[in-house]
């Protein structure tokens, strides 16, 4: 009996961790195609904000998230070095609520962030990432790959990310 028990118990582990890591997979390695708006409220399809050839940064974040502020804040300090450097474009989406949204743009103005900003009020970009918290950082390759995710932010982050972003230029 026990033997049976413990041969069952492990073929369930087996099959629940085949599932998960099933599950964990993206049914598409690249950006999916979802409508979100321009910081004047122009929609734009989310294919078009990735450039082929060059390597994108994309960060979901949004003003009431103080991680997501001390991100951007880092990258945006370092951003023009990296940007010379690698090519790497960096895009921020916030995820700011309608009655929020309102503060965005002045937010950004005041922090001088020199990268691309858009807006995905509806979350339907972020929720088609399977992106459910703030801040997700996404590194996009020259292909238009997603090849690397994180979630979260602690200061040095900002240092692993740019590792990261060499490790895509030299391949």
């Amino acid at each position: 009996m026990n033997k049976f028990f413990y041969s069952t118990f492990l073929i369930l582990i087996l099959i629940s961790t085949l599932a998960f890591r099933i599950s964990e997979k993206k049914s598409a390695n690249v950006i999916p195609s979802e409508t979100i708006t321009t910081l004047d409220d122009k929609p734009i399809n989310s294919k078009s904000i990735i450039k082929k050839g060059r390597p994108t940064l994309l960060v979901f974040w949004a003003t009431c998230c103080a991680p997501c502020k001390k991100e951007l804040s880092s990258i945006s300090k370092i951003y023009k070095e990296w940007k010379n450097k690698t090519g790497i474009e960096v895009v921020a989406i916030s995820v700011d609520l309608p009655q929020y949204v309102n503060e965005v743009k002045p937010f950004i103005e005041a922090n001088n962030w020199n990268f691309k900003v858009y807006l995905d009020v509806k979350r339907n970009l972020m929720k088609a990432m399977n992106a459910y918290s703030t801040p997700h950082t996404f590194l996009i390759d020259k292909k238009g790959e997603i090849i690397w995710e994180k979630q979260g932010f602690v200061n040095g982050d900002e240092t692993l990310i740019y590792k990261k972003i060499l490790e895509v230029i030299k391949h």
